[in-house]
């Protein structure tokens, strides 16, 4: 799995397990809906770091608790 699908995962259950829509998640995070529209299409091969940073921001968590899902684990991932 790429690291964008990951991502996307990730932010996918933290909506879930947070109860929040993803219009409130451009509003805490001032990301536009078309920026996140593209991370959960997988638009953009690279997520940009302050895009992490804001939606890490958004969910209140630390990017060291953002990425200790086991989702982010190396072997989970392609870097191809």
């Amino acid at each position: 799995m790429t690291l964008n699908k990951a991502f996307a995962l990730r932010i996918s259950d933290l909506l879930i397990k947070n109860n929040m829509s993803k219009y409130k998640l451009e509003k805490e995070s001032g990301l536009t809906h078309s920026a996140l529209r593209y991370i959960f299409n997988e638009v953009n091969k690279d997520v940009k770091f302050s895009t992490i940073c804001k939606v890490v921001s958004a969910f209140n968590m630390t990017l060291e608790e953002f990425f200790s899902d086991d989702i982010f684990k190396l072997e989970n991932l392609n870097f191809d």
